[in-house]
């Protein structure tokens, strides 16, 4: 019998994770990310999670080198509305996180995923990602409230955009600055500001 998609069972892997990673922040391995990687890490490893079952229905027990790559190469580009900050700290939060969880015994082929992820450059995803022709329509949307393009936006419906479309990823400026406190207002970014900054980003990280 083919499977399908759960609200029950993503939910169960998406409560997995949250203890996973609560565990994962006491660790050496955590404290050394940067301020930004930790900052974006716990949204990195859920959508991570929610990506990986709700498109190709595994659980982390089940990842292999080519759902690891397709997940950060596809889909989050695909699927996540989020900054270069974001992007740029995918690949290391995850690298990390698969060491911890083949230690703690959650997965058996770490080595295999972390493998996987190091064959991948940071500049390719994001390529991927600064590629609009790759988003999604609701990509689409979120990007534009995530640049300050749509006005007047409702907090409310952002907040349900990021629960139903951007796998709990807040659409934030950067991660990096006043992340646990709600973003001033986006709409006065400027674009000349926007650009600066994502190309200083996108410079340092080719």
């Amino acid at each position: 019998m083919e499977r399908e998609y759960s609200e029950v069972e993503a939910e169960k892997h998406f409560e997995n994770n949250r203890l996973w990673f609560r565990r994962f922040q006491t660790t050496r391995s955590f404290r050394k990310l940067t301020k930004p990687e930790r900052a974006a890490a716990g949204y990195i490893t859920q959508a991570f999670v929610g990506l990986a079952y709700k498109y190709q229905l595994r659980s982390p027990r089940q990842y292999s080198a080519k759902s690891v790559k397709e997940v950060v190469m596809d889909l989050f580009p695909e699927k996540i509305a989020a900054t270069n900050v974001f992007f740029t700290s995918v690949i290391p939060v995850m690298h990390r996180y698969f060491v911890f969880l083949g230690v703690q015994h959650k997965i058996s082929n770490a080595k295999t995923l972390i493998k996987a992820l190091e064959s991948i450059k940071v500049r390719q995803l994001l390529d991927g990602h600064r590629n609009a022709s790759n988003w999604d329509a609701h990509k689409k949307l979120g990007m534009q409230v995530l640049m300050g393009y749509k006005q007047d936006v409702d907090p409310k419906k952002v907040s349900a955009y990021e629960e139903d479309y951007n796998m709990g990823v807040p659409l934030r400026f950067c991660f990096d600055f006043s992340v646990n406190r709600p973003p001033k207002n986006i709409i006065l970014l400027t674009e000349k500001l926007r650009k600066k900054f994502e190309n200083v980003m996108y410079e340092n990280n080719k």
